[in-house]
């Protein structure tokens, strides 16, 4: 049974709207808090102690008004982690049932529910400001960034050497600024998308993280490729990465690796700078990882079809660390099938997915493949999680706008160029709108009996219009 835009577009009572604000300002304060890491920071600093765990069943709480839009959670993703608790509890009924198996499955349950809350919080009227969210997030972590490179472990003692805020991991903070700017370059001015692009470099170079300079150059490559960014900018983009190019691998890097050493001998700055102009593979942390590797290729070598049970890599003696490799932890726990979590994961939030362009989501598929590579805290780390459910929510309430707001229930199926259908003319001329005459041209198409090309209101016609065919 369709429903009309009349329906729709009635006055909602005083409630239902106080529950549209609460939810906007719900998801909101979510986001800022979550992809910021401000619940792990506060905690670890320590500042509050209040434990991460209490500020997501806080946010439980307070989201209960929303519970019931679950149900709409896209059909690939409920499958996908469904998948990933079952296996998870399979795997730790076939271990020792130890203290770190428990904590391992512990996470796991921890980021499946927290998906699912942030999935509830999030509605189509409201994730603009979302986004606005992480814009705000995004500057103040390039300034924590370069405050800290002049301040050292400011932030924090446990800070591994390198800028990194909130985050306290360099390597966090630079994904966490590069997830940022897929998600938000939409909303910035085309003429503005290349000085935005390079500020954000400025606060991932600043954390010295291999990964995330890795991922900027390839998410600059394909949206310079998609002409996101300004036609008439290009030249300019061109040069400036080539002078980033230039700075980052030649003697300027010198005083700063200098000013780096008068500050404090033993910040892990002065050795990253020494391999941004000496690339190779012999620093400390470029050894570990590559030892690790091969410890957790060795225990998938022994069990490569059931693994080695839950948390395996952390109970190793071998080193102190686990992989940093997210496909070879699951591989080491589970076997062959622990290597399609991830990408399982991205397939479940990413397919189909038209709330955002094709790049964007082309770019944080390609990304977050990537950054499974460069960390096995992918699917823990909460700033992450946050994106996934962002995008979950992006999909399910674009499908839903287009086949409840349109009156038109085969358009959510209908491919992304496909010519748009409108409702019949009488239901939209019944709140007092009419569309353009293009728009009244496919409606009679459509309905050849309604439409009166005397009464336009563009500004209607674009109202009714999902965001995507705007």
């Amino acid at each position: 049974m369709s429903i009309s835009l009349f329906q729709l577009d009635q006055k909602k009572s005083r409630t239902q709207a106080f529950l549209d604000q609460y939810q906007a300002v719900l998801s909101t304060a979510a986001t800022f808090l979550f992809f910021s890491d401000l619940p792990d920071y506060i905690f670890a600093a320590p500042i509050i102690p209040i434990l991460p765990l209490a500020w997501i069943w806080l946010f439980i709480l307070l989201a209960l008004p929303f519970i019931k839009k679950i149900k709409t959670m896209p059909k690939l993703l409920v499958i996908s982690l469904g998948i990933y608790a079952l296996i998870s509890i399979l795997s730790l009924a076939t271990t020792s049932g130890d203290e770190i198996s428990f904590k391992e499955f512990r996470l796991r349950i921890i980021s499946i529910l927290f998906v699912c809350l942030m999935y509830v919080l999030y509605e189509q009227k409201s994730l603009k400001h979302v986004k606005y969210a992480i814009i705000a997030v995004i500057a103040l972590s390039i300034l924590n960034n370069f405050y800290e490179l002049i301040s050292p472990r400011f932030f924090s003692e446990l800070n591994t050497g390198r800028p990194a805020g909130f985050y306290i991991n360099p390597n966090k903070s630079g994904c966490a600024l590069v997830l940022g700017l897929i998600f938000t370059i939409d909303i910035i001015k085309k003429p503005y998308r290349w000085l935005y692009m390079f500020i954000i470099l400025s606060g991932i170079l600043a954390t010295f993280s291999r990964g995330a300079i890795l991922g900027w150059i390839l998410c600059a490559l394909f949206l310079s490729i998609a002409r996101v960014l300004s036609d008439k900018r290009r030249t300019i983009v061109a040069g400036v990465f080539a002078l980033v190019v230039v700075l980052v691998l030649t003697n300027p890097l010198k005083t700063v690796a200098d000013f780096a050493d008068q500050s404090g001998g033993d910040w892990d700055v002065v050795a990253r700078l020494e391999q941004f102009q000496n690339p190779s593979l012999n620093d400390d942390s470029a050894q570990e990882r590559k030892a690790v590797v091969g410890y957790a290729w060795l225990m998938f070598g022994e069990h490569p079809f059931w693994g080695n049970g839950l948390g395996s890599t952390h109970k190793w003696t071998v080193s102190e660390v686990s992989t940093h490799n997210m496909y070879l932890l699951h591989m080491a726990d589970h076997g062959i099938i622990g290597f399609l979590f991830l990408p399982g994961a991205i397939v479940a939030v990413a397919w189909g997915n038209r709330g955002q362009s094709g790049v964007q989501i082309l770019c944080f598929s390609v990304f977050m493949s990537l950054w499974g590579i460069f960390s096995h805290n992918v699917l823990d780390e909460r700033y992450i999680l946050t994106i996934f459910a962002l995008l979950a929510a992006m999909n399910t309430n674009e499908k839903w706008y287009l086949k409840y707001s349109t009156g038109n229930f085969k358009m959510a199926h209908a491919p992304a160029n496909a010519p748009l259908i409108l409702p019949p003319a009488r239901d939209i001329q019944a709140i007092g709108g009419t569309p353009d005459r293009r728009l009244l041209a496919a409606s009679r198409d459509t309905f050849p009996s309604q439409g009166n090309p005397s009464e336009i209101k563009p500004s209607d016609a674009q109202r009714l219009l999902p965001p995507s065919r705007k």
